[in-house]
């Protein structure tokens, strides 16, 4: 349970967000999540998918060059899709 203090200090806290993120606070007052921007969802469906492309074809002609391209597209799309998590 929280005292006193600590309730002042976190309506103020509120009051701080809501006046300088109002549409981010009505989102979460509302319970939705942030839906993530178009763009930014087509670029890292596209580099998932050339990652994949990239090691596929890696593997079928042999290439340890496109296999190497590959796996860094992939580790490339594991960070963009990491960091995605502190926007949203």
């Amino acid at each position: 349970m929280l005292s006193h203090h600590d309730r002042q200090e976190l309506e103020k806290i509120e009051r701080w967000f809501e006046l300088t993120e109002p549409a981010l606070a009505a989102r979460l007052r509302a319970g939705r999540p942030a839906r993530p921007p178009l763009l930014r969802l087509a670029v890292l469906l596209s580099l998932d998918l050339t990652a994949a492309l990239l090691m596929l074809l890696g593997l079928i002609l042999n290439s340890p060059a496109l296999l190497l391209t590959g796996m860094i597209t992939v580790t490339t799309a594991v960070i963009a899709h990491l960091s995605r998590f502190g926007r949203d």
